[in-house]
């Protein structure tokens, strides 16, 4: 029972010395309107996810949900999408905690 014990307070532990900084966003939004999922390029679904993380301050995104919108701005430009769109319901971001960037690396 111990070893069991033990053995999740090691994975614990190094869940957290692999996680970073983690932020969802539910209905993620830039000048008050839903985002696209696609960038102006026409690239769509996790490189726009990415972008908006980006924008957020984070590394990039870890998971996505799009869902139908009448609207939708493209992270990327000013331009709006007006009609049939689809937008990100919710954006995870995640980056890299500063301090565990560097672990592993000492000599």
């Amino acid at each position: 029972m111990r070893a069991l014990l033990a053995g999740f307070m090691l994975l614990a532990t190094l869940g957290q010395a692999q996680a970073g900084e983690v932020r969802n966003f539910f209905a993620p939004q830039v000048g008050g309107e839903p985002i696209n999922a696609c960038l102006a390029d026409g690239a769509c679904g996790k490189a726009a996810a990415d972008a908006f993380c980006k924008v957020e301050g984070y590394d990039q995104a870890m998971i996505f949900q799009r869902e139908p919108a009448q609207t939708a701005r493209l992270i990327d430009s000013d331009k709006v999408c007006d009609g049939k769109c689809t937008a990100f319901r919710q954006v995870k971001c995640f980056t890299v905690r500063s301090d565990l960037q560097g672990a592993g690396t000492a000599l």
